[in-house]
Protein backbone atom coordinates (compact mmCIF):
# COMPACT_ATOMS: atom_id res chain seq x y z
CA UNK A 1 0.00 0.00 0.00
CA UNK A 2 1.14 3.52 -0.75
CA UNK A 3 1.23 5.84 2.30
CA UNK A 4 2.90 9.10 1.28
CA UNK A 5 4.42 10.75 -1.78
CA UNK A 6 6.78 13.75 -1.99
CA UNK A 7 7.47 15.36 -5.37
CA UNK A 8 9.99 18.10 -6.07
CA UNK A 9 10.62 19.89 -9.38
CA UNK A 10 8.66 17.45 -11.53
CA UNK A 11 6.98 19.16 -14.52
CA UNK A 12 4.52 21.75 -13.13
CA UNK A 13 5.04 20.51 -9.57
CA UNK A 14 7.60 22.55 -7.66
CA UNK A 15 6.84 20.84 -4.38
CA UNK A 16 3.97 18.60 -3.44
CA UNK A 17 3.50 16.12 -0.60
CA UNK A 18 0.47 14.33 0.79
CA UNK A 19 -0.68 11.10 2.42
CA UNK A 20 -2.85 8.45 0.75
CA UNK A 21 -5.75 6.80 2.47
CA UNK A 22 -6.07 3.02 2.58
CA UNK A 23 -9.41 2.94 0.75
CA UNK A 24 -10.77 4.88 -2.22
CA UNK A 25 -8.63 7.95 -2.92
CA UNK A 26 -10.26 10.32 -5.41
CA UNK A 27 -8.25 13.12 -7.05
CA UNK A 28 -10.02 15.87 -8.96
CA UNK A 29 -9.03 19.17 -10.52
CA UNK A 30 -9.43 21.23 -13.63
CA UNK A 31 -7.91 20.14 -16.91
CA UNK A 32 -4.19 20.94 -16.92
CA UNK A 33 -3.97 21.31 -13.15
CA UNK A 34 -1.50 18.43 -12.87
CA UNK A 35 -3.58 15.29 -12.24
CA UNK A 36 -1.93 13.27 -14.99
CA UNK A 37 1.48 14.66 -13.95
CA UNK A 38 0.85 13.19 -10.51
CA UNK A 39 0.08 9.78 -12.01
CA UNK A 40 3.20 10.00 -14.16
CA UNK A 41 5.26 10.83 -11.08
CA UNK A 42 3.86 7.76 -9.31
CA UNK A 43 4.61 5.65 -12.38
CA UNK A 44 8.17 6.99 -12.50
CA UNK A 45 8.93 6.30 -8.85
CA UNK A 46 7.57 2.76 -9.28
CA UNK A 47 10.17 2.06 -11.98
CA UNK A 48 8.59 3.61 -15.07
CA UNK A 49 10.60 5.18 -17.88
CA UNK A 50 12.55 8.23 -16.76
CA UNK A 51 11.43 11.14 -18.93
CA UNK A 52 14.16 13.75 -18.42
CA UNK A 53 11.94 16.39 -20.02
CA UNK A 54 9.81 16.21 -16.85
CA UNK A 55 12.56 17.90 -14.81
CA UNK A 56 11.15 21.31 -13.97
CA UNK A 57 12.53 24.07 -16.17
CA UNK A 58 15.62 25.71 -14.65
CA UNK A 59 16.23 22.93 -12.08
CA UNK A 60 19.10 20.44 -11.95
CA UNK A 61 17.00 17.47 -10.95
CA UNK A 62 13.57 16.19 -10.03
CA UNK A 63 13.10 14.00 -6.94
CA UNK A 64 10.16 11.73 -6.18
CA UNK A 65 9.85 9.84 -2.90
CA UNK A 66 7.24 7.22 -2.12
CA UNK A 67 6.69 5.62 1.27
CA UNK A 68 4.48 2.64 1.93
CA UNK A 69 4.21 -0.91 3.20
CA UNK A 70 4.57 -4.22 1.42
CA UNK A 71 3.75 -7.51 3.10
CA UNK A 72 3.73 -5.66 6.41
CA UNK A 73 7.21 -4.17 5.90
CA UNK A 74 7.77 -0.42 5.48
CA UNK A 75 9.70 0.88 2.48
CA UNK A 76 10.84 4.16 0.95
CA UNK A 77 11.57 4.50 -2.77
CA UNK A 78 13.48 7.51 -4.11
CA UNK A 79 13.83 8.30 -7.79
CA UNK A 80 16.05 11.13 -9.03
CA UNK A 81 15.93 12.47 -12.60
CA UNK A 82 18.92 14.63 -13.48
CA UNK A 83 18.68 17.28 -16.17
CA UNK A 84 21.96 15.86 -17.55
CA UNK A 85 20.03 12.79 -18.68
CA UNK A 86 20.85 10.32 -15.91
CA UNK A 87 18.53 8.88 -13.28
CA UNK A 88 19.07 7.12 -9.96
CA UNK A 89 16.87 4.83 -7.87
CA UNK A 90 17.10 4.00 -4.18
CA UNK A 91 15.20 1.49 -2.11
CA UNK A 92 15.34 2.11 1.64
CA UNK A 93 18.38 4.33 1.09
CA UNK A 94 20.39 1.83 -0.99
CA UNK A 95 21.08 2.31 -4.67
CA UNK A 96 19.28 -0.26 -6.83
CA UNK A 97 19.07 -0.98 -10.53
CA UNK A 98 15.93 -0.09 -12.42
CA UNK A 99 15.30 -3.80 -13.02
CA UNK A 100 15.50 -4.52 -9.30
CA UNK A 101 13.15 -1.61 -8.55
CA UNK A 102 10.63 -2.85 -11.10
CA UNK A 103 10.75 -6.34 -9.64
CA UNK A 104 10.10 -4.96 -6.16
CA UNK A 105 7.16 -2.86 -7.42
CA UNK A 106 5.69 -5.51 -9.74
CA UNK A 107 3.07 -6.57 -7.20
CA UNK A 108 2.87 -3.24 -5.40
CA UNK A 109 0.72 -1.13 -7.73
CA UNK A 110 -1.13 -1.51 -11.02
CA UNK A 111 -1.64 1.69 -13.04
CA UNK A 112 -4.49 1.85 -15.54
CA UNK A 113 -4.68 4.75 -17.96
CA UNK A 114 -6.70 5.62 -21.05
CA UNK A 115 -4.10 3.82 -23.20
CA UNK A 116 -5.17 0.52 -21.61
CA UNK A 117 -8.60 0.97 -23.22
CA UNK A 118 -6.88 0.84 -26.61
CA UNK A 119 -4.92 -2.23 -25.57
CA UNK A 120 -8.06 -4.17 -24.78
CA UNK A 121 -9.37 -3.47 -28.29
CA UNK A 122 -6.36 -5.27 -29.80
CA UNK A 123 -7.04 -9.04 -29.94
CA UNK A 124 -3.29 -9.73 -29.76
CA UNK A 125 -3.41 -8.64 -26.11
CA UNK A 126 -6.44 -10.72 -25.14
CA UNK A 127 -4.49 -13.91 -24.47
CA UNK A 128 -2.24 -12.07 -22.00
CA UNK A 129 -5.25 -10.57 -20.22
CA UNK A 130 -7.05 -13.92 -20.07
CA UNK A 131 -3.96 -15.72 -18.78
CA UNK A 132 -3.58 -13.22 -15.95
CA UNK A 133 -6.88 -14.51 -14.51
CA UNK A 134 -6.21 -17.43 -12.14
CA UNK A 135 -2.64 -17.24 -13.34
CA UNK A 136 -1.44 -19.44 -10.48
CA UNK A 137 -3.31 -22.37 -12.08
CA UNK A 138 -1.58 -21.85 -15.43
CA UNK A 139 1.88 -20.56 -14.53
CA UNK A 140 3.61 -23.95 -14.17
CA UNK A 141 2.15 -25.20 -17.47
CA UNK A 142 3.19 -21.99 -19.25
CA UNK A 143 6.72 -22.29 -17.84
CA UNK A 144 6.94 -25.88 -19.08
CA UNK A 145 5.57 -24.79 -22.46
CA UNK A 146 8.22 -22.06 -22.74
CA UNK A 147 10.94 -24.60 -21.91
CA UNK A 148 9.63 -27.02 -24.54
CA UNK A 149 9.45 -24.20 -27.08
CA UNK A 150 13.09 -23.30 -26.39
CA UNK A 151 14.18 -26.94 -26.80
CA UNK A 152 12.25 -27.31 -30.06
CA UNK A 153 13.54 -24.01 -31.43
CA UNK A 154 17.12 -25.10 -30.80
CA UNK A 155 16.57 -28.51 -32.41
CA UNK A 156 14.85 -26.95 -35.44
CA UNK A 157 17.65 -24.40 -35.78
CA UNK A 158 20.31 -27.14 -35.76
CA UNK A 159 18.37 -29.12 -38.35
CA UNK A 160 17.95 -26.10 -40.65
CA UNK A 161 21.63 -25.25 -40.26
CA UNK A 162 22.60 -28.81 -41.24
CA UNK A 163 20.40 -28.61 -44.33
CA UNK A 164 22.09 -25.38 -45.36
CA UNK A 165 25.53 -26.86 -44.69
CA UNK A 166 24.57 -29.91 -46.72
CA UNK A 167 23.45 -27.80 -49.67
CA UNK A 168 26.69 -25.85 -49.67
CA UNK A 169 28.82 -28.94 -49.04
CA UNK A 170 27.28 -30.94 -51.84
CA UNK A 171 28.04 -28.08 -54.19
CA UNK A 172 31.68 -28.30 -53.09
CA UNK A 173 31.90 -32.10 -52.95
CA UNK A 174 33.33 -32.52 -56.47
CA UNK A 175 35.98 -29.91 -55.73
CA UNK A 176 36.89 -31.56 -52.42
CA UNK A 177 37.12 -34.96 -54.08
CA UNK A 178 39.29 -33.66 -56.94
CA UNK A 179 41.69 -31.99 -54.53
CA UNK A 180 41.88 -35.04 -52.26
CA UNK A 181 42.49 -37.42 -55.20
CA UNK A 182 45.22 -35.16 -56.57
CA UNK A 183 47.07 -35.06 -53.25
CA UNK A 184 46.52 -38.77 -52.64
CA UNK A 185 48.07 -39.66 -56.03
CA UNK A 186 51.15 -37.61 -55.16
CA UNK A 187 51.94 -40.09 -52.42
CA UNK A 188 53.76 -37.46 -50.38
CA UNK A 189 55.84 -38.46 -47.37
CA UNK A 190 56.82 -36.02 -44.64
CA UNK A 191 60.44 -34.85 -45.12
CA UNK A 192 60.66 -36.51 -48.53
CA UNK A 193 61.74 -33.38 -50.36
CA UNK A 194 64.68 -32.78 -48.01
CA UNK A 195 65.92 -36.35 -48.42
CA UNK A 196 65.59 -36.22 -52.21
CA UNK A 197 67.34 -32.88 -52.42
CA UNK A 198 70.24 -34.23 -50.41
CA UNK A 199 70.42 -37.35 -52.60
CA UNK A 200 70.31 -35.26 -55.77
CA UNK A 201 73.07 -33.01 -54.49
CA UNK A 202 75.22 -36.04 -53.82
CA UNK A 203 74.56 -37.43 -57.26
CA UNK A 204 75.38 -34.17 -59.02
CA UNK A 205 78.72 -33.88 -57.16
CA UNK A 206 79.50 -37.61 -57.06
CA UNK A 207 82.87 -37.51 -58.89
CA UNK A 208 84.29 -34.84 -56.63
CA UNK A 209 82.90 -36.52 -53.56
CA UNK A 210 84.19 -39.94 -54.65
CA UNK A 211 87.73 -38.64 -55.19
CA UNK A 212 87.84 -36.89 -51.83
CA UNK A 213 86.33 -39.76 -49.87
CA UNK A 214 88.43 -42.41 -51.62
CA UNK A 215 91.64 -40.42 -51.03
CA UNK A 216 90.79 -40.14 -47.35
CA UNK A 217 90.07 -43.86 -47.21
CA UNK A 218 93.35 -44.74 -48.93
CA UNK A 219 95.31 -42.54 -46.55
CA UNK A 220 93.69 -44.16 -43.59
CA UNK A 221 93.66 -47.79 -44.70
CA UNK A 222 95.06 -48.81 -48.08
CA UNK A 223 98.36 -46.97 -48.61
CA UNK A 224 101.62 -48.73 -47.74
CA UNK A 225 102.23 -46.16 -45.05
CA UNK A 226 98.54 -45.79 -44.15
CA UNK A 227 97.55 -43.96 -40.98
CA UNK A 228 95.91 -47.06 -39.48
CA UNK A 229 98.97 -49.30 -40.09
CA UNK A 230 101.29 -46.73 -38.49
CA UNK A 231 98.86 -46.17 -35.62
CA UNK A 232 98.66 -49.95 -35.15
CA UNK A 233 102.42 -50.15 -34.71
CA UNK A 234 102.31 -47.18 -32.33
CA UNK A 235 99.56 -48.87 -30.32
CA UNK A 236 101.54 -52.14 -30.08
CA UNK A 237 104.69 -50.34 -28.89
CA UNK A 238 102.82 -48.48 -26.13
CA UNK A 239 100.97 -51.61 -25.10
CA UNK A 240 104.32 -53.40 -24.49
CA UNK A 241 105.40 -50.78 -21.94
CA UNK A 242 101.99 -49.72 -20.54
CA UNK A 243 102.49 -51.80 -17.40
CA UNK A 244 105.50 -49.83 -16.26
CA UNK A 245 103.66 -46.66 -15.30
CA UNK A 246 100.20 -45.25 -14.99
CA UNK A 247 100.97 -42.51 -17.49
CA UNK A 248 102.14 -45.03 -20.15
CA UNK A 249 98.98 -47.01 -19.51
CA UNK A 250 96.82 -43.92 -20.08
CA UNK A 251 98.68 -43.04 -23.28
CA UNK A 252 98.26 -46.62 -24.54
CA UNK A 253 94.49 -46.38 -23.88
CA UNK A 254 94.26 -43.04 -25.73
CA UNK A 255 96.11 -44.47 -28.71
CA UNK A 256 93.83 -47.48 -28.66
CA UNK A 257 90.68 -45.26 -28.75
CA UNK A 258 92.10 -43.21 -31.60
CA UNK A 259 92.80 -46.36 -33.57
CA UNK A 260 89.29 -47.73 -33.27
CA UNK A 261 87.70 -44.34 -34.00
CA UNK A 262 89.78 -44.02 -37.18
CA UNK A 263 88.89 -47.57 -38.10
CA UNK A 264 85.17 -46.68 -37.82
CA UNK A 265 85.79 -43.59 -39.93
CA UNK A 266 87.53 -45.73 -42.54
CA UNK A 267 84.60 -48.13 -42.71
CA UNK A 268 82.11 -45.27 -43.22
CA UNK A 269 84.28 -43.75 -45.98
CA UNK A 270 84.36 -47.12 -47.68
CA UNK A 271 80.55 -47.38 -47.49
CA UNK A 272 80.14 -43.92 -48.98
CA UNK A 273 82.33 -44.74 -51.94
CA UNK A 274 80.29 -47.92 -52.49
CA UNK A 275 76.97 -46.00 -52.39
CA UNK A 276 78.04 -43.40 -54.91
CA UNK A 277 77.24 -45.73 -57.75
CA UNK A 278 74.07 -44.58 -59.62
CA UNK A 279 72.56 -44.29 -63.09
CA UNK A 280 71.40 -41.39 -65.21
CA UNK A 281 67.87 -42.84 -64.99
CA UNK A 282 67.93 -42.51 -61.19
CA UNK A 283 69.13 -38.90 -61.48
CA UNK A 284 66.27 -38.07 -63.86
CA UNK A 285 63.76 -39.84 -61.64
CA UNK A 286 64.75 -37.90 -58.53
CA UNK A 287 64.76 -34.61 -60.45
CA UNK A 288 61.30 -35.31 -61.81
CA UNK A 289 59.95 -36.27 -58.35
CA UNK A 290 61.31 -33.10 -56.81
CA UNK A 291 59.72 -31.07 -59.61
CA UNK A 292 56.29 -32.62 -58.86
CA UNK A 293 56.67 -31.90 -55.16
CA UNK A 294 57.68 -28.28 -55.78
CA UNK A 295 54.67 -27.79 -58.09
CA UNK A 296 52.36 -29.01 -55.30
CA UNK A 297 54.02 -26.75 -52.73
CA UNK A 298 53.60 -23.73 -55.03
CA UNK A 299 49.96 -24.63 -55.77
CA UNK A 300 48.92 -24.83 -52.10
CA UNK A 301 51.47 -22.38 -50.70
CA UNK A 302 52.34 -24.99 -48.10
CA UNK A 303 55.14 -27.39 -47.27
CA UNK A 304 54.60 -31.16 -47.47
CA UNK A 305 53.28 -31.39 -43.88
CA UNK A 306 50.75 -28.61 -44.59
CA UNK A 307 49.57 -30.34 -47.76
CA UNK A 308 49.13 -33.63 -45.87
CA UNK A 309 47.10 -31.84 -43.16
CA UNK A 310 44.95 -30.24 -45.86
CA UNK A 311 44.33 -33.68 -47.34
CA UNK A 312 43.18 -34.94 -43.91
CA UNK A 313 40.80 -31.98 -43.65
CA UNK A 314 39.40 -32.75 -47.11
CA UNK A 315 38.93 -36.36 -46.08
CA UNK A 316 36.99 -35.30 -42.99
CA UNK A 317 34.74 -33.01 -45.04
CA UNK A 318 34.06 -35.76 -47.54
CA UNK A 319 33.24 -38.10 -44.67
CA UNK A 320 30.80 -35.58 -43.21
CA UNK A 321 29.13 -35.15 -46.59
CA UNK A 322 28.81 -38.90 -47.01
CA UNK A 323 27.26 -39.09 -43.51
CA UNK A 324 24.82 -36.18 -43.99
CA UNK A 325 21.84 -38.48 -44.37
CA UNK A 326 22.63 -40.21 -41.09
CA UNK A 327 23.13 -36.87 -39.30
CA UNK A 328 19.96 -35.50 -40.87
CA UNK A 329 17.98 -38.46 -39.62
CA UNK A 330 19.36 -37.99 -36.12
CA UNK A 331 18.61 -34.26 -35.96
CA UNK A 332 15.21 -34.74 -37.60
CA UNK A 333 14.36 -37.32 -34.97
CA UNK A 334 15.41 -34.95 -32.18
CA UNK A 335 13.41 -32.11 -33.73
CA UNK A 336 10.30 -34.28 -34.15
CA UNK A 337 10.59 -35.55 -30.60
CA UNK A 338 10.96 -31.97 -29.29
CA UNK A 339 7.93 -30.90 -31.35
CA UNK A 340 5.80 -33.70 -29.92
CA UNK A 341 6.76 -32.58 -26.42
CA UNK A 342 5.97 -28.97 -27.39
CA UNK A 343 2.63 -30.00 -28.86
CA UNK A 344 1.74 -31.96 -25.74
CA UNK A 345 2.66 -28.97 -23.56
CA UNK A 346 0.56 -26.67 -25.77
CA UNK A 347 -2.36 -29.11 -25.54
CA UNK A 348 -2.11 -29.09 -21.73
CA UNK A 349 -2.05 -25.29 -21.65
CA UNK A 350 -4.94 -25.04 -24.09
CA UNK A 351 -7.08 -27.46 -22.11
CA UNK A 352 -6.50 -25.67 -18.83
CA UNK A 353 -6.82 -22.27 -20.52
CA UNK A 354 -10.25 -23.26 -21.88
CA UNK A 355 -11.46 -24.25 -18.43
CA UNK A 356 -10.23 -20.97 -16.93
CA UNK A 357 -11.76 -19.01 -19.84
CA UNK A 358 -15.19 -20.45 -19.07
CA UNK A 359 -14.82 -19.28 -15.48
CA UNK A 360 -13.71 -15.84 -16.68
CA UNK A 361 -16.71 -15.62 -19.03
CA UNK A 362 -19.10 -16.25 -16.15
CA UNK A 363 -17.33 -13.82 -13.85
CA UNK A 364 -17.15 -11.09 -16.51
CA UNK A 365 -20.82 -11.45 -17.45
CA UNK A 366 -21.83 -11.03 -13.80
CA UNK A 367 -19.42 -8.12 -13.35
CA UNK A 368 -20.69 -6.33 -16.46
CA UNK A 369 -24.28 -6.70 -15.27
CA UNK A 370 -23.23 -5.02 -12.03
CA UNK A 371 -21.80 -2.20 -14.17
CA UNK A 372 -25.16 -1.56 -15.88
CA UNK A 373 -24.65 -3.82 -18.90
CA UNK A 374 -28.17 -5.15 -18.74
CA UNK A 375 -28.67 -8.53 -20.47
CA UNK A 376 -25.05 -8.42 -21.60
CA UNK A 377 -23.13 -11.49 -22.66
CA UNK A 378 -19.37 -11.90 -22.59
CA UNK A 379 -17.63 -14.64 -24.53
CA UNK A 380 -14.02 -15.70 -25.01
CA UNK A 381 -13.42 -17.13 -28.47
CA UNK A 382 -10.48 -19.55 -28.64
CA UNK A 383 -9.12 -20.64 -32.00
CA UNK A 384 -6.16 -22.87 -32.76
CA UNK A 385 -3.35 -21.51 -34.91
CA UNK A 386 -0.83 -23.51 -36.92
CA UNK A 387 2.19 -22.07 -35.18
CA UNK A 388 3.02 -22.91 -31.57
CA UNK A 389 4.54 -19.98 -29.67
CA UNK A 390 5.66 -19.67 -26.07
CA UNK A 391 1.98 -19.08 -25.26
CA UNK A 392 0.81 -22.17 -27.16
CA UNK A 393 -1.31 -22.43 -30.27
CA UNK A 394 -4.38 -20.58 -28.98
CA UNK A 395 -5.64 -17.30 -30.38
CA UNK A 396 -8.02 -15.55 -28.00
CA UNK A 397 -10.49 -12.79 -28.76
CA UNK A 398 -13.02 -11.20 -26.42
CA UNK A 399 -16.59 -10.95 -27.70
CA UNK A 400 -19.43 -9.02 -26.13
CA UNK A 401 -23.11 -8.45 -26.70
CA UNK A 402 -24.73 -5.47 -24.99
CA UNK A 403 -28.18 -5.95 -26.49
CA UNK A 404 -30.55 -8.92 -26.10
CA UNK A 405 -30.81 -11.12 -29.17
CA UNK A 406 -27.58 -9.80 -30.70
CA UNK A 407 -24.82 -12.42 -30.85
CA UNK A 408 -21.50 -11.53 -29.21
CA UNK A 409 -19.18 -9.56 -31.49
CA UNK A 410 -15.55 -8.38 -31.17
CA UNK A 411 -15.11 -5.54 -28.66
CA UNK A 412 -13.68 -3.14 -31.21
CA UNK A 413 -16.77 -3.46 -33.42
CA UNK A 414 -19.49 -2.67 -30.92
CA UNK A 415 -18.17 -1.10 -27.71
CA UNK A 416 -18.22 2.66 -27.17
CA UNK A 417 -15.58 4.54 -25.20
CA UNK A 418 -17.67 4.46 -22.04
CA UNK A 419 -18.38 0.77 -22.45
CA UNK A 420 -14.70 0.00 -22.95
CA UNK A 421 -13.88 1.84 -19.71
CA UNK A 422 -16.38 -0.30 -17.83
CA UNK A 423 -15.14 -3.49 -19.48
CA UNK A 424 -11.61 -2.59 -18.43
CA UNK A 425 -12.80 -1.86 -14.89
CA UNK A 426 -14.52 -5.23 -14.81
CA UNK A 427 -11.29 -6.92 -15.86
CA UNK A 428 -9.30 -4.98 -13.29
CA UNK A 429 -11.74 -5.99 -10.56
CA UNK A 430 -11.92 -9.66 -11.47
CA UNK A 431 -8.27 -10.17 -12.30
CA UNK A 432 -7.24 -7.97 -9.37
CA UNK A 433 -8.91 -10.42 -6.97
CA UNK A 434 -6.63 -13.20 -8.23
CA UNK A 435 -3.28 -11.39 -7.93
CA UNK A 436 -1.31 -9.85 -5.09
CA UNK A 437 -1.30 -6.22 -6.26
CA UNK A 438 -2.08 -4.07 -3.22
CA UNK A 439 -2.82 -0.76 -4.98
CA UNK A 440 -4.77 -0.01 -8.16
CA UNK A 441 -4.44 3.39 -9.83
CA UNK A 442 -6.98 4.59 -12.41
CA UNK A 443 -6.23 7.63 -14.55
CA UNK A 444 -9.62 8.94 -15.74
CA UNK A 445 -11.56 5.64 -15.70
CA UNK A 446 -14.66 7.79 -16.34
CA UNK A 447 -13.84 8.40 -20.03
CA UNK A 448 -17.04 8.27 -22.11
CA UNK A 449 -19.51 7.73 -19.27
CA UNK A 450 -21.89 9.93 -17.31
CA UNK A 451 -25.09 9.92 -15.27
CA UNK A 452 -26.31 6.62 -13.84
CA UNK A 453 -23.44 4.68 -15.42
CA UNK A 454 -20.91 6.91 -13.70
CA UNK A 455 -22.68 6.24 -10.40
CA UNK A 456 -22.39 2.52 -11.04
CA UNK A 457 -18.67 2.84 -11.80
CA UNK A 458 -18.16 4.85 -8.62
CA UNK A 459 -19.94 2.18 -6.59
CA UNK A 460 -17.76 -0.51 -8.18
CA UNK A 461 -14.59 1.42 -7.32
CA UNK A 462 -15.79 1.71 -3.72
CA UNK A 463 -16.48 -2.02 -3.68
CA UNK A 464 -12.98 -2.82 -4.92
CA UNK A 465 -11.48 -0.40 -2.37
CA UNK A 466 -12.85 -2.54 0.44
CA UNK A 467 -10.16 -5.10 -0.37
CA UNK A 468 -7.32 -2.98 -1.73
CA UNK A 469 -6.18 0.61 -2.01
CA UNK A 470 -7.62 2.55 -4.97
CA UNK A 471 -6.30 5.85 -6.34
CA UNK A 472 -8.41 7.32 -9.11
CA UNK A 473 -8.53 10.56 -11.07
CA UNK A 474 -11.95 11.70 -12.25
CA UNK A 475 -13.97 14.61 -13.60
CA UNK A 476 -17.33 13.18 -12.58
CA UNK A 477 -19.17 14.08 -9.37
CA UNK A 478 -20.85 10.65 -9.33
CA UNK A 479 -17.42 9.01 -8.87
CA UNK A 480 -15.85 11.71 -6.69
CA UNK A 481 -18.72 11.40 -4.21
CA UNK A 482 -17.68 7.84 -3.34
CA UNK A 483 -14.19 8.86 -2.19
CA UNK A 484 -13.14 8.09 1.34
CA UNK A 485 -10.22 10.48 0.87
CA UNK A 486 -10.67 13.29 -1.63
CA UNK A 487 -7.95 15.56 -3.02
CA UNK A 488 -8.16 18.68 -5.15
CA UNK A 489 -5.29 19.64 -7.46
CA UNK A 490 -5.12 23.29 -8.49
CA UNK A 491 -2.69 25.26 -10.63
CA UNK A 492 -1.59 28.80 -9.98
CA UNK A 493 0.61 31.14 -11.99
CA UNK A 494 3.28 32.78 -9.86
CA UNK A 495 5.96 35.00 -11.41
CA UNK A 496 5.00 33.69 -14.83
CA UNK A 497 5.54 30.06 -13.80
CA UNK A 498 2.93 27.32 -13.30
CA UNK A 499 2.71 25.72 -9.85
CA UNK A 500 0.52 22.71 -8.98
CA UNK A 501 -0.82 22.29 -5.46
CA UNK A 502 -2.86 19.54 -3.84
CA UNK A 503 -5.28 19.80 -0.95
CA UNK A 504 -6.73 16.98 1.13
CA UNK A 505 -10.41 17.93 1.45
CA UNK A 506 -12.41 17.79 4.62
CA UNK A 507 -16.12 17.00 4.48
CA UNK A 508 -17.10 20.56 3.63
CA UNK A 509 -14.37 20.79 1.01
CA UNK A 510 -15.57 17.53 -0.53
CA UNK A 511 -19.12 18.91 -0.81
CA UNK A 512 -17.86 22.06 -2.51
CA UNK A 513 -15.67 20.05 -4.87
CA UNK A 514 -18.57 17.76 -5.89
CA UNK A 515 -20.81 20.82 -6.34
CA UNK A 516 -18.20 22.41 -8.59
CA UNK A 517 -18.09 19.26 -10.68
CA UNK A 518 -21.88 19.43 -11.01
CA UNK A 519 -22.20 23.03 -12.15
CA UNK A 520 -18.81 24.68 -12.11
CA UNK A 521 -19.87 26.76 -9.11
CA UNK A 522 -20.96 26.49 -5.47
CA UNK A 523 -24.46 27.95 -5.44
CA UNK A 524 -26.98 26.65 -2.93
CA UNK A 525 -28.61 24.30 -5.44
CA UNK A 526 -25.31 22.72 -6.43
CA UNK A 527 -24.24 22.34 -2.81
CA UNK A 528 -27.53 20.66 -1.90
CA UNK A 529 -27.25 18.30 -4.86
CA UNK A 530 -23.68 17.46 -3.81
CA UNK A 531 -24.76 16.66 -0.24
CA UNK A 532 -27.57 14.44 -1.47
CA UNK A 533 -25.19 12.57 -3.84
CA UNK A 534 -22.57 12.05 -1.14
CA UNK A 535 -25.22 10.83 1.30
CA UNK A 536 -26.52 8.43 -1.35
CA UNK A 537 -23.06 6.94 -1.88
CA UNK A 538 -22.79 6.15 1.83
CA UNK A 539 -25.91 4.00 1.89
Amino acid sequence: MLDRIVIDNFATIEHLSFDFGDGLNVITGETGAGKSVLVQAISTVLGGRADISMVRNGEDKAVIQLAGTKAGEEFIITRELLSSGKSHARLNGSMVTLAALREFCSDLADIHGQYDNQQILNPDNHILIADSYRHELLSDDLAHLAECHHTYSQAASEYRRLLEDERQARQQKDYFQFEYDYIDKLGLVSGEDDELSERLNLMKNSERIYTAVNTAYMVLHEDELSVLSGLSRCNSSLADVSSFSEELSELSAVCDDIYYNLEDLSDRLRDITSSLTFSEEELDSISERLSVIEDAKRKYHMDIDGILEYAEELERKLLVISNFDQEKDRLKHEMDRAYEALKAAAEAVSEKRSEIARELETAMTAELEALDFANSEFRINIERTEEITTLGFDRIEFLISTNPGVPPMPLARIASGGEISRVMLAFKHIIGTTDNVETMIFDEIDTGISGRTALTVGRKLKEISEHRQIITITHLPQIAAFGRDNYLITKRIEDGTSHSHIEHLDEDGKVRMVAALFSGGSDDGALEAARELIQKTQQ
